[in-house]
Formats: structure tokens, C-alpha cells, sequence
């Protein structure tokens, strides 16, 4: 089981959150939105679409304080709020913590990099290509039709 950290538990970052907890991770949904925070704290995450519908319990805030280091961090932010987003998350990096971006588009580790570590990144990209960025070589690309 990883700790995992989603921060912008928004349309995509809920997904995310949501099927981690499904797999057993234990996962901390952060979002600016009070009445989001408070509500999948009170009756849980709800995610549905291809791989089904689930409610899931959930660790949910508006802030990362108390949160603590964790394995991952998903930053899952528009694009435009990627920098205020990467301050926020320095408490949740641990020695071996990876970051991952998830951005339509390319520039957000750029953005994140001098502030949380290129070393560290694992970049997500939508509908575009990646630079060669990233812990260990890792590059995760997502797309639709």
C-alpha cells in the first residue's frame, strides 16, 4: 500500500484518487473547494465511467497541512495553477517520493521542477508529446477519442 497525494481533486484528480483508493492505496484528496473537500469527506468519492462506478471513502481537504510525506504526489491542477500548487506540495516530499504532473500540455514540469525536483517528476501528458523529463525515464501519456 502507497500513501498517495492528489492535489487538484478536481474532474481528473478525482479519477485518479478514486481508483487508487479502490486499490487499496491509502489516498489524501486535496481541492481549493471547501464544499468538495467536506462533502468526499462525508459520504466519499463517487467515480464513474469505463472502469465502473464506485463511492470510495477518502482522506479530503483543502489544504496538504498534516498530510505528511508521501510516496506519490499527483498534481493534478490546471495548468495555470501548477506553480502555486507545487509550493503546496514540498511538506508531502519524502527521499523517495515521486511527483507527477498531469496537465493538458506540455510546461507544467517546468514549472514544477526547480521547486519539487527534476529527479523526482514523472511526467502525465494529454494529447501532446513529453521531453525527456523525469524520474527513472518515466513518462505516463494519456489520450482519448
Amino acid at each position: 500500500m502507497a500513501k498517495v497525494a492528489v492535489v487538484g481533486c478536481g474532474a481528473m484528480g478525482s479519477v485518479y484518487a478514486a481508483l487508487m483508493v479502490d486499490a487499496g492505496h491509502e489516498v489524501h484528496a486535496v481541492t481549493l473547494w471547501p464544499d468538495h473537500a467536506e462533502a468526499m469527506a462525508s459520504k466519499g468519492l463517487r467515480c464513474n465511467g469505463a472502469s465502473g462506478d464506485r463511492t470510495v471513502p477518502i482522506h479530503a481537504s483543502t489544504t496538504t497541512d498534516g498530510i505528511g510525506p508521501c510516496d506519490l504526489v499527483i498534481i493534478a491542477t490546471k495548468a495555470f495553477d501548477v506553480e502555486a500548487a507545487a509550493h503546496s506540495c514540498i511538506p508531502l516530499l519524502g527521499p523517495e517520493t515521486i511527483v507527477q504532473t498531469i496537465q493538458n500540455g506540455l510546461g507544467s514540469p517546468e514549472v514544477a521542477a526547480p521547486i519539487l525536483g527534476a529527479d523526482r517528476l514523472a511526467v502525465g501528458v494529454v494529447g501532446g508529446s513529453a521531453l525527456r523529463y523525469g524520474r527513472r525515464g518515466m513518462l505516463i501519456t494519456m489520450g482519448w477519442r
